[in-house]
């Protein structure tokens, strides 16, 4: 990406937006800084279990950039029927941190940008009702011949019903306070009215 004719953007290996609002990519550098300040993020979640360089942080700091940090060990895979090394409860922690839209816009990344950061866009891509083979397809693009069947199988079976319906109780709670401060609200200025008319009532030549 460039900026103008002296200052050229670059983004961090396997940069590419999510969807509106998300980000993945490997793990920045600081010639990727320029450009990730065009991307005006509120957070970053981060998925190795190595502690963030200095000179990330001072970045972060800078730009108002909340760090979100799920230690997920980088194996290799050792079989194809071996079990997948990524934790469960950890990917679905980071998958509630993604779809707060709070934290938005956010950059997941990794080391590569490949299988953590896969893993965690494939299970969002089930939270967003995609089609097994699309999810697979995307996974396989940016992971390419480090393609993983443990990776594969983990977004596969990985459960989201859970997190949907948590999701749900969420939103239906906070439309109900919502309505009932609306009400409140409402009767408040009601009450406000005729205390009001009262008054030019009272006064009134």
């Amino acid at each position: 990406m460039i900026q103008d004719d002296n200052d050229v953007l670059e983004p961090p290996i396997n940069f590419s937006m999510v969807d509106e609002g998300i980000f993945r990519s490997g793990f920045p550098q600081p010639p990727n800084f320029p450009f990730l300040k065009t991307l005006q993020l509120r957070s970053i979640i981060y998925l190795c279990p190595e502690p963030y360089p200095e000179e990330n942080l001072e970045f972060l700091r800078s730009q108002n950039i909340q760090l979100f940090q799920f230690g997920i060990e980088g194996k290799k895979e050792a079989s194809s029927s071996a079990a997948s090394s990524i934790p469960k409860q950890t990917i679905l922690e980071a998958l509630k941190v993604l779809i707060d839209v709070r934290n938005h816009p956010v950059l997941i990344h990794c080391k590569r940008g490949k299988h953590r950061t896969g893993c965690l866009v494939g299970v969002l891509r089930k939270f967003q009702n995609w089609c097994l083979a699309s999810v697979f397809e995307e996974y396989q693009r940016f992971a390419g011949a480090k393609s993983r069947t443990t990776d594969l199988r983990f977004i596969e079976t990985f459960d989201v019903v859970g997190l949907r319906d948590c999701l749900y109780g969420i939103i239906h709670h906070y439309y109900r306070l919502a309505y009932y401060a609306s009400k409140k609200r409402r009767l408040l200025l009601y009450t406000q009215a005729q205390e009001d008319m009262q008054t030019y009532q009272h006064y009134k030549p």
